[in-house]
Formats: structure tokens, sequence, C-alpha cells
């Protein structure tokens, strides 16, 4: 149901679960947390936080606080997000980029990269999640030059000639600080291009205001099927 996107009804399963006097273990704890994330149930999600730390879970399973991270996080609670993650035992690279992802959804795309630096700091090794979570926090702050930093972490990774999503977050960030010929250029050099490729490029140009680019692109896009 979870993975499926049916988070009331894996809650359900869960009360029935309870109900039938059964103990949930840590799979079970991550799943529910995921739910709870899926449709913003924080209600339920602090619930389950509660019997968390009831039994002591935090302090034995590492994954679990990720998933109490992101669990806040999805539910719009950063705040939250960052309480649990500061009394963490051990943050895992899953917990650093559920808070670097909280930091970028809500804006502050500042806190986001303080958040990186720390991580590089403790000898944790982002991977294309964290990444892309990154860039969207240097396009939202116009931080260009760690934006341009990370364009070549990736690069020399040889990561983002795998991952889609990859590239199209840096032409996203690259258009949002004003680097439209950078952000033609990863375009350019993309295996494959999706509609949040084109979507990336137009608009980026339009933010500019280059309506014939506009224009162009999106006839390019159409001539291409998409």
């Amino acid at each position: 149901y979870v993975e499926h996107g049916f988070g009331k009804e894996a809650l359900h399963c869960f009360a029935q679960f309870k109900y039938e006097g059964l103990s949930p273990d840590p799979v079970m704890f991550a799943c529910i947390l995921k739910a709870c994330g899926s449709i913003q149930d924080v209600s339920k999600g602090q619930d389950t936080h509660k019997e968390i730390d009831r039994i002591g879970l935090l302090k034995s399973n590492h994954f679990i606080g990720g998933a109490l991270v992101d669990m806040y996080v999805k539910c719009g609670f950063i705040q939250k997000a960052r309480e649990v993650f500061d009394t963490l035992p051990i943050r895992t690279l899953f917990a650093w980029t559920a808070l670097i992802s909280g930091y970028a959804q809500c804006g502050d795309g500042e806190e986001a990269l303080k958040c990186f630096d720390h991580m590089i700091v403790e000898g944790i090794s982002p991977d294309a999640v964290t990444y892309i979570c990154l860039l969207k926090a240097c396009g939202v702050v116009g931080a260009l030059s760690k934006g341009q930093v990370i364009h070549l972490e990736i690069s020399r990774a040889g990561i983002l000639d795998q991952n889609l999503a990859l590239g199209n977050t840096l032409i996203d960030m690259y258009s949002k600080c004003g680097m439209l010929l950078k952000a033609r250029n990863v375009f350019d050099n993309l295996r494959v291009r999706d509609e949040v490729s084109w979507t990336s490029l137009i608009g980026g140009y339009a933010q500019l205001g280059a309506s014939d680019s506009v224009f162009m692109a999106y006839d390019k896009m159409i001539a291409e099927g998409i």
C-alpha cells in the first residue's frame, strides 16, 4: 500500500494489526512513517514517534531516525525534523538528505547548503538524490558558484549520464541563476530528454523574457514527439 501511494489504507492495516495484539518491528515502523508522510498525517506520525521513543528504537536502529526526519519534512514540519535530526546518535546519508530536502523545499536554500557542508565534514558522501536536493537549494538562493562546484563533482563521479532527474535539476538550477548558455549546454548533452528537461529550459528562457527562444524550444520539443 505504501509503495503504491495508498497511505490511508496502510494506516488502516496498521490499526488492524495492532488490534490483533501484534507488535511492529523496525521495518513496519519505517513503512508507517512513510505512509504518514505521503498523506501528511502528522498526528499519526507523532503518535508513531512516541511509540518509537517508548521502546527505545531510535538508539538501536539508525534507519528509523532518517524515516522520522523524512516524515516530518514531508508533513511540512521542518523545525521538528531538525529537532529529531539533532538527537540522532548516528546520522545517516538518508537522514542528511531528508533534512537538506526539507530546507530546499521550504525555500531555505542557505540552510540546506550549510547542512551539506556539515555532512561532508562528518565524512558522509552524497548520492544522486542528495545532489538533486542541493541543486534545488542553489537555484532557490541563486548560489551559482556552489552549483557549479556540485556540477563538477557530479561530472567527476560519472553519475550525470545515468540519472535524468539529476540532469534536469542542473538545467533548472542554471536557468534560475540566469545562466541560459550553461543550462542549454547541459540540456544538449543529455542522452535522453523528457518533458521536464524541456520545461526547465523553456522556463529559463521565459524567465529572461526570451520569447523567441521559448517558442523555438517548444516547437523542437513537439517535433521530438514530447
